[in-house]
Formats: C-alpha cells, structure tokens, sequence
C-alpha cells in the first residue's frame, strides 16, 4: 500500500479523524496556535467531515438514542492490555475467533455516533475510501476487523489520548487527562465514564448482546477506572519485549505521524515521548494490577504467544475461566493458518537506542519477564 498516494492518505485520514463531534473540534481552540500552515489542509479535513456529520449524529441520536442508554452490559468485558506494539491486535484477532464475544469494530470506531443509522451503506461507501491494510505494519484492515475504542472516544471526547495524535507536543498532558482523573467524582471521570458506556453499549447492539473482548493499550493504565466501571471484568496483559517495543512504536510514531500531526516535532521528541509514555503507563500497571481480583488477570508473553498460539490460548481461557477454546479450536487453527504467509516489519534497534532503553526502560525487564542486553 502506497502511504504516500493521495487516495490513500485521504482514506487513511478519514478513517483516523473523521467524524469527530464538531463541538471538541471548537474545544481544540486553545492549541491553535501550535498548527502549522502546512498542516491546513488536514485541518480542513478534520473540520468539514465533522460538519458532514453532524445530521448523522443527529438522527442516531433520534432514532437509537433510547436503545443504546437502555442497552445493557450483561457480562462484564474481557481487557486486553498492553503497551503498543506489543501483540494486542494479533491477540485481538484471535480470540475474535471465538464467535462468542462481540467487540468495537473498525467500522464503528470511523463512525462512532453514526454506525448504527449508517447501517451497511455507510460501511460500505467508507470501506471505498479507507485502505484494506494498516498504515505501520501492512496487516489487514479490513471495516469489520476488531478495533481499539480509543478512536471511537477520541471523537467523542476533547481530551482522549488520541487526540494527541494531532498535537503529539502535548502527549504527555493528554495522558494526565486521560488517565489519570483525580477522583470517581471529577467530571472529566464521569464524562468518560459516560461516553465509554456509550461505545460499548453501541458495541453490544452490533453484537447481539454478546460478550465484548476489547483491546486498547491506553487501558493499561486505568486498570483502577474499569474496575470501577466493571468490577467483574477480566484482563489480559501482553508484553513484549521492550527492545522490539521500542523499535517498533518508534516506526509507529514515524508513520502515523505523518498521516495525523497539526504540528511537528523537534529532532528527537518521538523518542522522548515513546519513553514517558511507557515509563508512566507501566509504572502505573505494576502498581494497580494487585487492584485486579484473583482469578481476573492472566499475564502472557507474545513470544510464547507467538511460538504456540493454542497453548497460550487456552491458559488464557483457563485461569480467566471462559468457556468456548474448545469448541472455537477449529476457527482459531483456520485464522492462523490464514496467518502463516504474513511477513513482520523487521525493526533493528542501534546501539544508542539499546542504550536508551535500557537507560529508561530498566524498571521494565524484570517485572515483565526479560533480561536486558549490556550497554555498548
């Protein structure tokens, strides 16, 4: 897929930032002045596919309102956590397999106030817009592939991590505001408590009431905040080596940026801002996974995961004690096998960034299951 073509930055855009609530486009006033001219013409994206919108938002309102605050959340979701770019989307897409549970779509996360009105034409007309692979990695990305919620809230809300994606500057206030709310009574709590809901319950319609299993890196840092929300729900961290993570997100970083960014950065701050993004979510699950009670986490390596998916799996549904490995066993073995072909970004990490990370990161290796590699 060629990242570069006109065709497919529009479609990728559009997928990223498109239908955003026009009043947190309005909210975003006070950053103004950090964009930059040449980056006009993705804020008149941004600024006239939210207006399109707004007679869609309306009716889903109108017509589904009452459905989705009436929609319940029988069962508590299943968390996939972990840092990006540590294996969340290939243990996303495998558990989907197991026709059980239900999730945030690709589709909904475009469109999240207008995916239920929209119906299978909106899917349809976006799916000719939107490339069918992953602009970091070339996996695909297909409109009904599972997605993170981070999207869908970062339309909704002014302040959802994502947002950052606009403004990576101020990554690090976007997490604060994200993440770390103050008490369950602040209102920006109960504003994301509220559309949070919202997500899921419109996740819940599309899937018939199933079970949701829902992957969202940011998640890994408000174990606290969904516990309150879901005392029931159970986790499942991924962790990845930190070497590869690093390396990874950094090419992460390097290609989405050019697709979202209002503004650029100085030489160097990807690399600063990977580094306290992961410093401040990991601390943070270290300390809160004891707030997980027993029986509702289970920690995996994606190296083992890698290595032999069915073990792995089936460990997960053991001490999470869900049912269904079994009889999806057949469906998981299909989608690997559809998987064997799929060839991984090579990321070779330089002496100095090895360094880095084991300069920043050294609190990481133990805790999570690896060794680090002496300094050069």
């Amino acid at each position: 897929m060629n990242v570069d073509s006109r065709a497919s930055r529009f479609g990728y855009q559009l997928g990223l930032l498109g239908f955003t609530r026009f009043t947190n486009v309005l909210r975003l006033a006070p950053l103004a002045p950090a964009i930059e001219i040449r980056y006009l013409p993705l804020l008149l994206l941004l600024i006239v596919v939210s207006l399109i919108s707004v007679p869609l938002r309306l009716l889903e309102t109108l017509i589904w309102g009452r459905r989705i605050q009436q929609a319940k959340i029988n069962e508590a979701p299943v968390f996939i956590l972990g840092h990006w770019r540590s294996g969340t989307t290939y243990l996303h897409n495998l558990l989907i397999q197991d026709s059980t549970f239900g999730y945030v779509s690709m589709y909904q996360s475009i469109a999240p106030e207008c995916s239920l009105i929209g119906g299978s034409w909106l899917q349809q007309f976006l799916a000719r817009l939107v490339p069918l692979k992953r602009p970091m990695d070339n996996m695909c990305w297909p409109l009904d592939a599972p997605q993170e919620e981070e999207f869908a809230l970062s339309k909704m809300l002014p302040w959802a991590f994502y947002v950052s994606l606009l403004f990576p500057g101020k990554n690090r206030e976007f997490f604060a505001k994200a993440v770390e709310f103050k008490d369950y009574q602040d209102h920006r709590f109960q504003s994301f408590a509220c559309a949070y809901r919202k997500v899921l319950a419109i996740a819940t319609l599309r899937a018939g009431g199933k079970q949701l299993i829902l992957k969202n890196p940011i998640n890994t840092a408000r174990i606290g905040v969904l516990l309150e929300l879901f005392p029931k729900a159970r986790f499942i961290h991924i962790a990845r080596n930190p070497y590869e993570v690093f390396s990874s997100t950094l090419g992460l970083y390097q290609n989405l940026g050019t697709l979202t960014r209002l503004q650029a950065l100085p030489p160097g701050q990807d690399r600063e801002s990977i580094a306290a993004i992961y410093d401040s979510m990991m601390h943070r699950y270290f300390t809160d996974r004891d707030l997980i009670p027993e029986g509702q986490l289970v920690e995996v390596r994606f190296e083992d995961l890698e290595r032999d998916p069915l073990r792995e799996l089936g460990t997960i549904y053991q001490k999470l004690g869900l049912h269904g490995f079994e009889s999806s066993l057949s469906s998981f073995q299909s989608y690997l096998e559809t998987q064997s072909s799929y060839i991984k970004n090579n990321h070779k990490i330089s002496d100095a960034d090895r360094n880095f990370v084991n300069t920043r990161w050294q609190f990481a290796f133990q805790p999570l299951g690896y060794s680090p590699k002496p300094q050069k």
